[in-house]
């Protein structure tokens, strides 16, 4: 291959000529190389390995945002990962989900966005209440959960930075996915809590799940979710059952069908 400068008239070009040359350029220099057009050696396996590969990248798009900002969470938190962000880290955890899909064919773990070999942040014991919460949550709004929730604990979760949202340019204390299966806490700002403001937190996120998994649209209206769910929140940490929760003279049913 040889080395050129300026080929062609152009500090860089690259491509081929007919069926002759092909030009390129890369880190080191400029090069030229005679046209060939490589051989198919593309067997069963490979072609498996790379749809599934395929597979694995189409799940990691369809990520919703707050899943993606968990998955980054958990790499900058992850011992071997605390360092200074660079260009490669999105690759990297990429990577990992690749790898789990990989090794187990599953592309949902437990109903959770993170694979198994970062679940020292799952904490189902450690939330106080979740069942009791639950059932509460669901005889003042009306509303079912549909699916199973995991919560995790981090050490930092970020800024709130949604327009409209009451804590605007302050530190998260809870973080739900989009999809209503995934609940962060800020691991000290939630131990620092008395059990009445843990309850009230955790109810708080529970309510965005609960809304979530009943196709509400968080991203339309956040000032509006966030009220309903500090308001519920309330409401289901003191076991407040009756009547039925409204906001603004409608029941979280109504919002929901508002949005269809």
């Amino acid at each position: 291959m040889v080395k050129l400068i300026a080929p062609l008239n152009s500090e860089k070009v690259s491509g081929s000529i007919g069926k002759t040359l092909t030009f390129g350029n890369n880190q080191a220099s400029n090069w030229v190389r005679s046209y060939f057009k490589k051989a198919t050696t593309r067997n069963a396996s490979q072609s498996a390995l790379r749809d599934f590969f395929s597979d694995t990248i189409d799940y990691y798009k369809d990520m919703s945002a707050e899943e993606k900002f968990l998955w980054d969470l958990v790499l900058q938190n992850k011992k071997e990962y605390n360092r200074q962000k660079i260009k490669q880290t999105a690759r990297t955890w990429r990577c990992h989900l690749s790898h789990w899909t990989l090794k187990t064919r599953e592309f949902v773990w437990n109903g959770s966005p993170f694979p198994p070999e970062l679940k020292q942040w799952l904490a189902p014991d450690v939330v106080p209440d979740v069942a009791e919460l639950k059932a509460d949550m669901e005889f003042i709004t009306g509303l079912s959960f549909n699916d199973p929730i995991n919560f995790y604990f981090f050490p930092y979760l970020g800024i709130a930075t949604s327009p409209n949202h009451p804590g605007l340019g302050g530190k998260v204390a809870g973080i739900c996915s989009s999809r209503g299966v995934a609940i962060a806490l800020d691991e000290d700002y939630f131990n620092g809590l008395s059990l009445y403001k843990q309850r009230v937190l955790v109810a708080h996120e529970l309510n965005h799940a609960l809304l979530e998994q009943n196709n509400w649209n968080y991203n339309i209206a956040v000032y509006d979710s966030e009220i309903m769910a500090q308001e519920v929140a309330i409401r289901t940490a003191q076991a407040d059952y009756l009547p039925l929760y409204t906001y603004q003279g409608k029941t979280q049913t109504e919002w929901i069908d508002s949005q269809k």
